[in-house]
């Protein structure tokens, strides 16, 4: 699904939920870990375990594809770059933001 030419360098790494619009209704704990070569790894936490969906994306200028290849489930986005360390996310008006995670960022937790 991934044509890596089209992902910008940035968006590779991990992704934690800063604050999310209430209505997006995204779990806490929250984090999303984009690899090279379209493979990505939504991480949430379910009664204190790391559960991760695997899934493709691919990008297409503003807009992020992802789709879950084990269930027939697929969803596209607008993204954006905000500063330095933050992922945007705009479910067409409701949004979500993203901190990049550092290792010395591991365990903190998100506002929403």
């Amino acid at each position: 699904m991934s044509e890596e030419a089209l992902t910008p360098e940035w968006l590779l790494g991990t992704w934690r939920l800063y604050r999310a619009d209430p209505s997006l209704d995204f779990a806490p704990g929250v984090r999303m870990e984009f690899a090279p070569q379209g493979h990505l790894q939504y991480h949430v936490d379910v009664g204190g375990t790391d559960q991760i969906v695997e899934l493709l994306y691919r990008v297409d200028g503003d807009t992020l594809h992802t789709e879950n290849v084990l269930a027939p489930h697929a969803m596209s986005v607008k993204f954006a770059r905000e500063g330095e360390d933050v992922l945007a996310l705009d479910f067409g008006g409701a949004c979500a933001w993203l901190l990049r995670e550092h290792e010395s960022d591991a365990g903190k937790p998100e506002e929403n």
